[in-house]
């Protein structure tokens, strides 16, 4: 009787395996862009760091979080952090009116300040800022 039991319910199974149908759901989905916009942004704000020499700012923006990453990297004798945040502070005010973004900008992170030596041995310095711009 057990064994009678035990071979209906493993034929059951396998009926039900066979016939199983794939989830429709999962055909119409749309596909949703998770990829990151990484640029480098021209240095037209050198009005707000009058000291810093040689500065390379650049920006990633993920469009499905809305976060954005900018990332100020220069030497370090002549990093001054002050200069840094307000140079911060006009980029992601004209990334916010490119994007029509209507609200300001939440921090997701704290600033980081990475200092490091490059391939020539100079000193140099990384800020970074992490934000995220909803759209509302």
């Amino acid at each position: 009787m057990k064994k009678l039991v035990a071979l209906c319910t493993i034929a059951l199974i396998a009926i039900g395996a066979v016939f199983a149908q794939t989830s429709t759901q999962d055909a119409a989905a749309p596909k949703v862009d998770i990829s990151t916009v990484v640029r480098q942004i021209d240095d037209e704000y050198t009005e707000f760091h009058p000291t810093a020499s040689n500065v390379d700012l650049s920006l990633e923006y993920t469009p499905l979080t809305g976060e954005v990453f900018i990332y100020y990297t220069c030497m370090a004798a002549s990093f001054d952090q002050g200069e840094a945040m307000n140079t911060f502070d006009a980029i992601l005010e004209n990334f916010a009116k490119e994007n029509q973004f209507t609200t300001k900008p939440v921090f997701v992170r704290k600033d980081r300040t990475r200092w490091y030596k490059d391939e020539r041995g100079l000193r140099m310095v990384e800020f970074r800022r992490c934000v995220r711009f909803d759209r509302r």
